[in-house]
């Protein structure tokens, strides 16, 4: 008799289990190349979330994570309620690499938590790289690297952001560099230029 009681809370772990590997179906380029769809089902899929930056003291994801992981899962929460099914994170390189050939096995770990947590939540994931937002955050070696130095430091972060997420269904893109700034008239002095 016990054993019956608990057969309805396994039903509806076994259905949301479900649904969330349903939600997260790979998702790809219609044939035409005009929208998404969504696994074999060719289902029409609308990318609708949030770009989950910084939060209200200014933090980057990646500052905070480590201590604060409650306010990232319910901060997720907070979005699937909203009814957003992609959030777009920000990884800073200074916080993932430890050196132009050695990326931070810490952080790594971190974001393979935060994948994991998507898959769990339905919520696909848009991975931008190669943030530099706080000067504070990019370590002294990565401002003297030679421009071809510091492609090849950018390759070593993203061979480790793949190995991470590999094989996750909540990934839905990459987001290879955010918003590059190009010179305008006047040659830049610094190839970073400034907080943004």
């Amino acid at each position: 008799m016990r054993a019956r009681s608990y057969a309805p809370f396994i039903a509806i772990v076994l259905l949301c289990s479900t649904a969330n590997a349903e939600r997260l179906a790979e998702i790809r380029v219609c044939e035409d190349g005009t929208h998404f769809v969504s696994g074999a089902s060719g289902k029409r899929f609308v990318v609708w979330g949030v770009n989950y930056d910084h939060d209200s003291d200014g933090r980057l994801l990646d500052e905070y994570w480590m201590d604060e992981w409650d306010t990232v899962v319910e901060d997720f929460h907070e979005m699937k309620e909203l009814g957003a099914n992609c959030v777009r994170i920000h990884l800073q390189f200074g916080k993932f690499m430890d050196a132009p050939d050695k990326p931070n096995a810490v952080a790594c770990e971190r974001l393979r938590k935060l994948v994991k947590l998507s898959e769990e939540m339905g919520i696909y994931l848009d991975v931008t790289g190669l943030a530099c937002y706080h000067k504070s955050n990019i370590p002294g070696w990565y401002d003297k690297l030679s421009d071809g130095d510091r492609w090849a430091a950018q390759a070593v972060f993203w061979q480790a952001i793949a190995r991470t997420c590999k094989g996750s269904p909540a990934i839905f893109c990459y987001d290879l560099m955010n918003e590059p700034v190009l010179p305008g008239d006047e040659p830049a002095a610094e190839w970073l230029t400034g907080e943004l």
